[in-house]
């Protein structure tokens, strides 16, 4: 599966609405679920490309590249284009006069949304957050004096920093679903154990950038 993919023969690449705004089906591709329908499951692909298109994504499946990959990159894609749209919601709001502690409020409804049972749940989705977080400031490119190394995106000093902090909130977020988990197998915490000591080295490493980023950050301020 690509951004803008091509759609297997047959599938629908278009979806009507019935004027009530309920999703008809098309082609056989059912775009309405049932309620709980998806709970506690995997989304099926045609389900999947049916959830992108009504968020403008035409995306198809390829019969020769692994299934398992393809579903979990169009389980991404739903991802990143439901928080646009809880973005977009959110700076309605803010602009409606809403405070940090209500914008905080808002944002945890995707804990309820899981939906989380109690902080083992809680720090399982933050595991999972962290590690894209991580996974993509290393892996994108960004401006600056900083080439691009093997899979190391580009970018500055300040890119350097966040890497290696996000490096570290992965690796704390790791050991701490780690620990609160009472079911973990055997090896779970000495493995999350190594994890963690090495998350410190990152953190170690993105302390030392403190003065110049803080220097920066003056400087900044003395602009406007």
């Amino acid at each position: 599966m690509t951004g803008l993919t091509r759609l297997p023969a047959g599938a629908p690449v278009a979806f009507a609405c019935d004027g009530k705004g309920y999703r008809q089906e098309e082609a056989g591709v059912r775009v309405m679920a049932e309620p709980g329908e998806y709970a506690g499951r995997v989304i099926g692909q045609q389900d999947l490309a049916a959830l992108l298109a009504s968020f403008g994504m035409i995306v198809t499946v390829d019969p020769d590249e692994d299934m398992a990959l393809q579903t979990a990159q169009m389980a991404n894609a739903l991802v990143g284009a439901v928080e646009a749209h809880a973005s977009r919601a959110e700076d309605a709001y803010r602009r409606q006069g809403a405070d940090p502690a209500g914008l905080v409020q808002v944002g945890l409804m995707a804990f309820a949304g899981v939906p989380c049972q109690g902080p083992a749940d809680d720090l399982a989705l933050i595991q999972w957050r962290a590690q894209h977080l991580a996974g993509a400031l290393s892996s994108l490119d960004f401006p600056g004096p900083v080439k691009r190394q093997g899979d190391v995106g580009s970018g500055d000093a300040l890119t350097r920093t966040m890497r290696l902090t996000a490096a570290a909130l992965a690796a704390m977020a790791k050991a701490a679903c780690t620990f609160a988990d009472p079911a973990r197998g055997p090896g779970a915490a000495r493995e999350a154990g190594v994890v963690l000591s090495r998350g410190m080295d990152a953190l170690a490493e993105a302390a030392k950038d403190v003065r110049r980023h803080r220097a920066a950050g003056n400087l900044m301020g003395m602009t406007d």
